[in-house]
């Protein structure tokens, strides 16, 4: 789909509201400019009245055009705005649930693939610009050509062909100019786009890695970079402005001449009223004309930003169908006790490119894969889950493939629990609620009792905490979990996983930052669930897990 098609379509549920919007705008351009004209040609009547070249002056019809078409510009105007603003904040609003849908749905092993602050850069400053499209691209074109028309029709009927052929004549080039400007910018238009969201990326990663960048004292190769983005922006912006500046007088100065020859025109053929008449008339254009450079320079912004959002849903539309068969994936309550197959399996982020790992897991005897840090452990655990791409290879589970599936079949199959903690800002009983509801009709899971969830904090220890609060599994996380201790964020995590039935687990330091005695306890308690599945821990410190599992070393 092309740009244009997919903004047409974004606007098209709204294209009523808009509508209005632009003929309100219509409205009040043409007001403007027929006040301009009734004005001057009321004055000049006046003044040729006062020295008694006009004896029969009608002063009420003008006076009384005069105040509606104040009254009448005036109340276009509102209903411009407050139609148009409606309009736009209901698309803003639809497009921002597309957008958030699409990154919702992105598939995982996709998601991690593109910069977070250029994924919230889209989310936030690509939306925005495209509000400028139905009120600065759209509306004053379609405004501007309605005015035009009208104009060149009361020119023909007042003033003849000619002034008509001069008005007609002198908009097109207005026009063609405007056109030829935003061709001229449109580069520089998408070059703010994409330079914004890199100024953000890269403003994520300094203040992300300033403790990094103070420890190793090279904070100012990240400023001098910093600046030398924001220096090269101010120039495409200072260059933007200027060359708008340049087109709106250029259009100015088209509507002054087209005014001058209108005056020639007409001066020795019309009486002197009507001649005030025509040329304000033409002059009066300019409010709608001197738009056009403007709304054209913002194509360029506009496509660049709806380009990346159509890039962002595409993603989502494209993920990856199941490559098992239909029969393979009915139903895929966890299958437990059996073996599942690592075959050649290579990840794109190791030190070491060729490093694959074979491995036949066995239930209830977890394998452990240490190393030092930066070895690429976890970035291995993540591509066994299906969230890193894998370079070659298969996890598979009788006969399936289970890194060929989909995101929602997958992790009916794996349960992981990654080394970043991922707590939101919900009560205990509903974090541990969550994803238990597998879609599987013999899950001994749905039922999310209360004695079910104390089972699972005991195991994990702590039940004992919990019941120290007042408020019980009421008690709140906070955001980010900053209600809670990094050691029972870890292990709340590790019970809404028990909660679980997969019948792979991937564990990525799931005891980080407690006391061996507390690992101890934790492992004996949680040894009968993993003795029914399959399961993979990632640590530093192997010495830490029972002696009975096996181990492999991943060095660098």
């Amino acid at each position: 789909m092309s740009t244009w098609g997919y903004l047409l379509r974004l606007y098209r549920p709204r294209s009523g509201w808009l509508l209005v919007a632009f003929l309100s705008l219509t409205v009040t351009w043409l007001s403007a400019a027929a006040l301009l004209a009734v004005s001057g040609w009321f004055i000049t009547a006046c003044a040729m009245a006062g020295l008694g070249m006009i004896t029969n002056l009608n002063i009420f019809t003008p006076s009384t055009a005069i105040r509606g078409l104040a009254l009448l510009r005036t109340i276009g105007r509102y209903v411009e705005r407050v139609v148009g603003h409606e309009a736009i904040l209901r698309i803003l609003a639809d497009l921002r649930v597309r957008a958030f849908s699409a990154v919702a749905q992105r598939p995982a092993n996709q998601t991690d693939t593109a910069r977070h602050a250029d994924v919230v850069n889209r989310l936030t400053a690509d939306v925005d610009t495209l509000d400028g499209v139905p009120l600065r691209v759209i509306g004053p074109l379609f405004a501007a050509v309605l005015t035009w028309v009208t104009v060149v029709i009361i020119g023909g009927i007042w003033g003849g062909t000619t002034v008509a052929l001069v008005i007609g004549i002198g908009g097109a080039l207005t026009f063609a100019a405007a056109i030829w400007g935003a061709r001229a910018g449109q580069a520089q238009g998408k070059a703010v786009i994409q330079a914004r969201s890199d100024q953000r990326v890269a403003l994520t990663d300094h203040l992300g890695g300033l403790a990094e960048l103070l420890a190793f004292k090279q904070t100012r190769a990240s400023d001098q970079y910093l600046a030398q983005l924001d220096a090269k922006q101010t120039q495409r912006l200072m260059h933007q402005e200027r060359f708008a500046s340049i087109a709106e007088h250029a259009v100015q100065s088209l509507t002054a001449a087209m005014t001058l020859v209108v005056l020639g025109l007409t001066w020795p053929v019309l009486d002197a009223p009507t001649v005030t008449l025509l040329a304000l008339m033409t002059l009066g254009m300019n409010e709608a004309l001197g738009t056009l450079p403007g709304a054209f320079w913002r194509v360029g912004e506009s496509e660049q930003a709806a380009r990346r959002l159509m890039q962002l849903e595409s993603t989502a539309d494209q993920a990856p169908a199941s490559k098992a068969s239909p029969k393979q994936t009915i139903g895929t309550q966890a299958r437990r006790s059996h073996t599942i197959d690592i075959v050649d399996l290579r990840c794109l982020r190791q030190p070491n490119p060729d490093r694959c790992l074979n491995n036949t897991l066995q239930p209830g005897r977890p394998l452990v894969i240490h190393g030092a840090s930066g070895t690429g452990k976890t970035s291995l655990l993540a591509t066994m889950a299906g969230e890193l791409l894998a370079q070659t290879g298969e996890v598979c589970s009788n006969g399936i493939n289970l890194l060929a599936l989909n995101d929602h079949d997958r992790y009916r199959h794996i349960g992981f629990l990654s080394q970043n903690d991922q707590l939101l800002d919900l009560s205990i009983r509903e974090f541990l609620s969550l994803g238990l509801d597998n879609g599987s009709k013999d899950s001994n899971v749905s039922d999310n009792s209360d004695e079910m969830l104390r089972a699972v904090l005991q195991q994990v220890d702590l039940l004992e905490t919990l019941e120290n609060t007042t408020e019980g599994f009421n008690y709140r996380l906070g955001v980010s979990g900053s209600r809670i201790s990094g050691g029972q964020a870890r292990r709340l995590q590790l019970a809404a996983l028990l909660l679980r039935e997969p019948e792979l687990v991937l564990l990525d330091e799931p005891f980080r930052g407690l006391q061996p005695e507390l690992v101890q306890t934790i492992i004996a308690r949680i040894t009968p669930w993993l003795a029914q599945r399959c399961c993979v821990v990632v640590t530093h410190d192997p010495r830490a897990l029972a002696e009975n599992w096996p181990r492999q070393a991943w060095p660098l």
